[in-house]
């Protein structure tokens, strides 16, 4: 199993935000949703949201214990420019 993408990453709360993972399972793409536990620009913690039925919540569960390590520094510039679009909103809706 390896991730293809991630696609729609997105603010889901104060500090927590959600993306679409896409991931080779044998021949076929399964998507699930991971929810990621954000501190200011920091990765805390990734959790596993929905997803097809193709594959078991064990198998993604022990997917996300070996490369939790590398989805944290991938997304972090991702983590950064959410963070950027919501501070702008802010002002922007302040000024």
């Amino acid at each position: 199993m390896r991730l293809l993408r991630l696609e729609n990453f997105r603010h889901i709360d104060r500090n927590k935000a959600g993306g679409d993972a896409y991931l080779e399972y044998g021949q076929q793409v399964v998507k699930t949703e991971l929810i990621f536990y954000l501190q200011g620009s920091d990765c805390l913690n990734i959790r596993l949201g929905r997803h097809d039925t193709v594959i078991s919540t064990s198998e993604l569960e022990e997917f996300l214990k070996e490369c939790k390590g590398d989805l944290r520094k991938q997304i972090k510039p991702d983590v950064e420019r959410i963070r950027k679009e919501r501070r702008e909103k802010i002002e922007s809706s302040q000024a």
